[in-house]
């Protein structure tokens, strides 16, 4: 029986990141480094790590450090988030849907707002946020603590959508809390699950 994808808080350790994070971070602490030396120390292939510092070089973060391109040195230290960038250097400044909900409830977190609000705000020319997506995502954040309810729903004549705050004690990071198959909210940025369906008994 094949089995899917496993859950994020499944492959990612509780006091490592992974992904282009890890790699970055490893990079930083090591100043000059050899790929496959980033690679051991991330456990991820070194094919992988070479692609993103190939990414790093050309967007101008890191330089050879020897001729034939076997070390590499530390130039611009963008800080903790690792730089999203493309294999021609460019920046990447369009985020998924999501990530565009959670930097924008963040930005106007003095603000209430209802789905349909979320969704016009979070969409772009590149990405479109869908009212279903923004109110699922509402939802799920309501129910780790993210957002404060400051009126509810109402049914019938003159019916209204549910109106939400962002909750600042909640903002945790940059990173979007991801809502996962199994009906949790793991946030990256504190590497953890914040939130869980319990089972009735």
């Amino acid at each position: 029986m094949a089995t899917g994808r496993k859950p994020v808080h499944l492959t990612m350790s509780a006091k490592k990141p992974g992904g282009r994070q890890a790699v970055w971070e490893e990079i930083r602490r090591l100043g000059t480094f050899a790929v496959p030396q980033v690679a051991e120390a991330c456990k991820s292939h070194v094919k992988t790590v070479r692609t993103y510092v190939d990414c790093l070089l050309a967007a101008g973060y890191v330089e050879p450090a020897d001729a034939g391109d076997v070390t590499f040195r530390l130039i611009r230290d963008a800080g903790v988030e690792a730089p999203r960038v493309r294999a021609d250097g460019s920046q990447v400044t369009q985020g998924t849907p999501r990530e565009q909900m959670w930097r924008t409830m963040r930005h106007r977190s003095t603000g209430e707002f209802d789905f349909r609000d979320l969704a016009l705000w979070s969409s772009t020319d590149d990405v479109v946020v869908s009212e279903v997506d923004a109110h699922d995502y509402i939802k799920n954040l309501f129910r780790a603590g993210y957002l404060i309810l400051v009126s509810p729903a109402k049914a019938g004549r003159g019916a209204q959508a549910a109106r939400y705050r962002f909750n600042p004690a909640r903002n945790t990071g940059p990173k979007p809390p991801m809502v996962q198959r199994m009906k949790t909210v793991f946030d990256p940025n504190l590497r953890k699950i914040v939130w869980f369906r319990e089972v009735e008994e």
